[in-house]
């Protein structure tokens, strides 16, 4: 049963890869998909604490965001028009039940990185100006999944630091 539930993980994670790089937007159901597989795979070690605290720093960051790009253009702005997208946000608040916290921002930090990375690889390949954060945050997960299915230790809540 786990293994097939994590190739409807890894395939539901290559479809938003791929949404999100051809069309800029993902599928609402996919994220929702990948939360409940999350929780039923984890739930023996899922803590509500930590899914809320990761979901503060998510709060926290975008309120940032928000702060800095209001400040930058002299009137309140919404970072959803225009810099991140909805699809994003609820792409990352699916995936903190796969975390502990402190490995959520190691993530969140490292997969940030590793979008920008990305993009910088593939931006004169694409025409369009934006990042496909989910789709490079889910082939980054993808990535991260990988060693874990071969190793003892448990990359996603155990420390890794």
């Amino acid at each position: 049963m786990m293994y097939f539930l994590l190739s409807i993980l890894f395939i539901s994670f290559g479809i938003i890869l791929y949404q999100d790089i051809r069309y800029r937007q993902i599928h609402i159901g996919l994220p929702i998909l990948i939360f409940a597989i999350i929780v039923y795979m984890n739930i023996e070690i899922i803590s509500l604490a930590e899914i809320l605290k990761s979901a503060l720093f998510i709060a926290i960051n975008f309120g940032a965001i928000t702060i800095y790009f209001s400040i930058k253009n002299s009137k309140i702005e919404n970072p959803f028009s225009s810099y991140v997208g909805m699809g994003d946000l609820v792409f990352l608040v699916a995936v903190t039940p796969m975390f502990s916290f402190r490995n959520y921002m190691l993530f969140f930090i490292s997969g940030m990185i590793f979008s920008l990375v990305l993009y910088g690889i593939f931006q004169n390949k694409d025409n369009q100006q934006t990042i496909p954060l989910a789709g490079y945050l889910s082939l980054y997960i993808m990535l991260l999944m990988i060693p874990n299915q071969f190793f003892s230790t448990n990359i996603f809540y155990d420390f890794i630091v």
